[in-house]
Order: C-alpha cells, then sequence, then structure tokens
C-alpha cells in the first residue's frame, strides 16, 4: 500500500513518522505535491493508493488510514 504525503502539509509529520515505525511494510513517499492544493494549508491530509484521505484531527486520520491497511 502506497501512502503518499505533502511536503507542505507540516501537520501530517508525526503521522508519517508514527505509520514509518509501526508499518515499515507500508511505501511511504514525501511528494512537493499530492495534488490538493485547495485543502493543504486548512487540514491534514494523505493520498492512499491515490485516494485522498483527509480529517481535521491527525489521530482520527491515523485511524482512518489503518482501517484502510487492515480491510485491504
Amino acid at each position: 500500500m502506497k501512502i503518499s504525503f505533502c511536503n507542505y502539509n507540516e501537520a501530517v509529520e508525526k503521522l508519517y513518522d508514527r505509520l514509518k515505525e509501526n508499518y515499515p511494510e507500508l511505501e511511504l513517499t514525501k511528494n512537493k505535491c499530492i495534488g490538493a492544493c485547495d485543502k493543504c494549508g486548512c487540514e491534514p491530509m494523505v493520498r492512499v493508493d491515490g485516494t485522498l484521505v483527509t480529517d481535521k484531527d491527525c489521530e482520527v486520520l491515523y485511524n482512518k488510514i489503518i482501517n484502510m491497511v487492515i480491510n485491504k
């Protein structure tokens, strides 16, 4: 499973580190842009296998990602 992070979305930095530590099998990438600039400054977000996943709370976003990983 590939999870892409935008370099400019600082809110997800700890999320990246946490996923990397707890799920080393995931393919995590940091990109200049993940194609959602209108949301980037407003809330944490990532792309999971191309699907944009967002939430105002990083913990909720983490749980959304984990649910996607488990249910794949």
